[in-house]
């Protein structure tokens, strides 16, 4: 019975997001699974190109003349679990992306395939004329076995050499072919090892007879009191031995072979062993709550809503323990790279060498080693951002989302996945648990407590019976009408003094990096733009430079206005590096860390930092959202928060929800042992009730504010809308496309039933050198709303064939 296989492209576009059916060959039937990655040709040129096994079926509906064959497989297992399967299947239908794109998310970083070309000599005849270069070229392929890589023979006759290559290729003299292999980044260790068979002994007595090989005997007497050792640590004893090596294997006395090494990303054995704690009854209760839905026949999400330091981690830990116990598996999602580090070693304290992590500083090999970990059962519980969701672990226990608020737990790229989303579908199909964790959670979130949706276990005080940390508003108006132009109050001043004279810690926090946000002329008002984008430089001090924080460019500081040639430049707005200045100013004996994009581009940056300063080794850690999560330091008394406002006056409907949000755990890093907690807000709106109600830590009153609000205008929880970006280089043809999408959905909405806005200029109307307009749709059910929007845009296509723009569509979302 023939068997073929239902298979993806890997080509993320529309025209091809369809199963192709293909022949499994006989060779490779018990060898192609379901879920694994092989090569297949594609397209009238049959170019070999990646595809994903989605089925096995023994009937097609393909003509048997012209269905084609599988050519190989990439790897030697599946990729992709059936669990994987389905919810790359339901990622497709909920974010209207390609299937393709869906499992290139699913799939760890960086796998796919090598493509190469070879030129092969071929049987012909000697006769045909040549020119001399022709000749050349053949005499090279003829000393390399009659095969050799395109790229080498550019390599030594120049890269200008495909109109000789194509003359030899119609004379009939050679082929190209594309050679495909699947891409891999296990780390392959050369070893060398004794060949013990029969004639073991014969050859040896041979080798030392003859007085030159002196060094090669050495080398064999020193490998008989091992099994194997690696070339490198071989190298280690005996100095320069490659040659001597091989020599050796010539002589069939050793055997070089190639060992796979797992990278490891941590050192468990430096972390203290650390056992079951000593719960408070608050957490003993919301243990409870989360034993009896996981054993639930009909579980739903749990909300473990804890006030900052109440001890969710430990909550965590003892779900975790019970799940490992029953050979289940974990998965621990953290909003920020930063905070791995710390939740990983008290993970790795309690539950030793079952425990890694992943996240985006590490190498491509090292996420790969610890993804395969999982598949391999090596570990079983994963600690990362958003993308360790698609741990390939075989039996999935519990998911837990540590700060589910975050808003890194939503992709920007296709597929625009959100996280939480995301993960409930996963703890459907895998029947496990689902645990959100916050001290602030999402609106929706807790509306889905509030109304049955999900279950909620709450801790409302901290878990070491410290108070929250006494939290004072400070209006930047009166202190600037009181003579004090410093970017702190006088207040805060006096509290960092006091600090460094009791050896305490400060952290102080701005949500804005670099030192001023905005460079202008004071004589004609001229603000220095980045060219590729519609938005401000901002100031860098250290390089003494602007940088766009968009497309990346770099400019040199100006000295004199471009406009007007004014050398009155005044720089605006404060930054990180602004505060880190000012601090060094008014506290110049004072030891200061800073922790932002720029200060963290090296990989472990952000380890070194956050060691740095949990041992004491700096006074004031400054810096953005990087230090407002999820740290523990029992130092730090007193935290400043430069300018609050900020984030109110963003754009976005979640503005306010945003910064009460990141208010409220920037101050929880204060007062987190048994000293006292002093939290500083500056703001020029001490009256706004997000600002009043983040300085009492009151969710709730927030929440009760903020649901009104969203209720009479229809946002989430209550609503749905869809945001239409259309971008392009011209900007004509992106406002008139745009204007085309509007007049068919007005066309198609004749009821008036959707609420059609735009279309506008977006917030940041052009990145990169492409102009961007949106339009937003309103409608109060999310599959009616998104139908109809797709609809639409396919109508547009049809009409509109190809043009110049690009259209992306995200829910819930505001784009800037």
């Amino acid at each position: 019975m023939e068997k073929f296989a239902n298979i993806i492209i890997n080509i993320n576009h529309s025209d091809v997001d369809r199963i192709f059916d293909y022949k499994i060959p006989k060779a490779l039937e018990n060898r192609i699974k379901k879920g694994m990655r092989v090569i297949v040709p594609f397209g009238n040129g049959n170019k070999k190109i990646e595809g994903y096994v989605i089925d096995i079926c023994e009937n097609t509906d393909v003509p048997s003349d012209k269905i084609k064959s599988i050519i190989k497989e990439c790897d030697d297992f599946p990729i992709f679990s059936d669990s994987m399967l389905k919810l790359a299947f339901w990622l497709k239908e909920k974010y209207y992306t390609t299937l393709s794109s869906c499992l290139k998310t699913i799939m760890p970083s960086g796998i796919g395939i090598k493509s190469k070309w070879l030129v092969v000599l071929l049987d012909y005849d000697e006769n045909i004329d040549v020119t001399e270069r022709e000749k050349e070229i053949i005499e090279f392929i003829f000393e390399n076995n009659n095969v050799v890589y395109k790229s080498d023979i550019e390599t030594y006759f120049g890269k200008n050499i495909s109109n000789i290559l194509n003359s030899l290729k119609n004379k009939k003299i050679i082929a190209i072919r594309q050679s495909v292999t699947g891409k891999s980044f296990e780390k392959k260790i050369r070893c060398v090892k004794l060949n013990l068979d029969e004639s073991f002994d014969e050859k040896y007595k041979s080798l030392c007879k003859n007085k030159r090989c002196e060094k090669q005997k050495e080398i064999v007497n020193f490998l008989i009191d091992y099994d194997y050792i690696k070339v490198s640590e071989l190298k280690n004893h005996f100095d320069d031995c490659n040659y001597s090596i091989k020599s050796l294997k010539k002589k069939g006395i050793v055997t070089v072979f190639y060992e796979v090494e797992k990278r490891d990303v941590f050192d468990s054995e430096n972390f203290n062993k650390t056992y079951f704690p000593n719960y408070t009854d608050e957490q003993l209760k919301a243990i409870e709550i989360l034993e009896n839905m996981r054993k639930s026949h009909n579980k739903k999400p749990v909300l473990l809503f804890g006030v900052t330091g109440s001890g969710k981690t430990e909550v965590y830990m003892s779900i975790i323990e019970s799940i490992i116990n029953e050979g289940k598996q974990a998965i621990v999602l953290v909003p920020e790279i930063s905070l791995t580090p710390q939740i990983v070693g008290r993970f790795i304290s309690r539950f030793g060498d079952k425990v890694s992590f992943t996240h985006s500083r590490m190498n491509q090999g090292e996420r790969f080693d610890q993804w395969k970990k999982a598949r391999e059962g090596e570990i079983c519980i994963m600690i990362g951002p958003r993308s360790a969701l698609f741990t390939p672990f075989s039996n999935i226990g519990v998911i837990i989302i540590d700060e589910e608020h975050e808003s890194s737990y939503k992709s920007d790229t296709s597929p625009k996945y959100d996280t939480v989303e995301t993960a409930k579908k996963l703890s459907e199909i895998t029947d496990s648990l689902l645990v959100l964790g916050s001290a602030t959670p999402d609106i929706c979130t807790y509306y889905k407590c509030m109304t049955g949706e999900y279950d909620m276990a709450e801790l409302k005080h901290r878990a070491n019976d410290s108070n929250l940390p006494q939290t004072f508003i400070k209006d930047m108006r009166l202190e600037l009408e009181m003579g004090n132009r410093s970017i702190f109050s006088r207040d805060l001043y006096q509290e960092i003094k006091l600090n460094l004279e009791k050896g305490e810690q400060t952290m102080l926090f701005i949500n804005r990096r670099g030192f001023s946000t905005f460079v202008s002329c004071r004589k004609c008002g001229h603000v220095m733009m980045c060219d590729n984008c519609n938005v401000s430089y901002t100031y860098h001090s250290k390089s003494q430079s602007l940088m766009c924080h968009y497309c990346g460019k770099t400019i040199k500081n100006p000295t004199v206005c471009p406009e007007c040639g004014s050398r009155y430049i005044k720089y605006f707005g404060t930054g990180t590096q602004k505060v880190e200045d000012e601090v060094k100013k008014y506290f110049p004996n004072a030891r200061v860390l800073r922790m932002d994009m720029d200060t963290t581009t090296k990989k472990n940056s952000h380890e070194k930092i956050l060691s740095s300063f949990g041992k004491g080794e700096a006074d004031i850690l400054i810096g953005t959202q990087m230090i407002a999560k999820g740290h523990d330091f029992p130092n730090v008394t007193l935290v400043g928060i430069i300018a609050a406002d900020i984030s109110l006056n963003s754009g976005s409907y979640k503005a306010a929800e945003n910064t009460f949000q990141l208010l409220t755990q920037v101050s929880g890093r204060a007062g987190r042992s048994e000293r006292e907690g002093r939290v500083y807000i500056q703001t020029y709106n001490s009256d706004n009730y997000v600002i009043r109600l983040s300085a009492k830590q009151d969710y709730k009153g927030f929440y009760d504010e903020e649901i009104a609000v969203r209720r009479i205008l229809d946002y989430p929880p209550f609503g749905c809308f869809f945001n239409i970006m259309i971008s392009g280089e011209k900007e004509r043809e992106v406002i008139e496309s745009s204007q085309r999408i509007k007049d068919v959905m007005s066309y198609f909405n004749k009821n008036n039933d959707f609420i059609i806005l735009g279309p506008v200029p977006a917030f940041i109307s052009k990145i990169k050198n492409e102009y961007r307009f949106t339009i937003t749709v309103k409608y109060s059910d999310e599959y009616r709303l998104k139908k109809f929007v797709l609809y639409c845009i396919d109508k547009f296509k049809e009409r509109n064939g190809k043009t110049g723009i690009y259209i992306n569509i995200t829910m819930n979302r505001v784009v800037f």
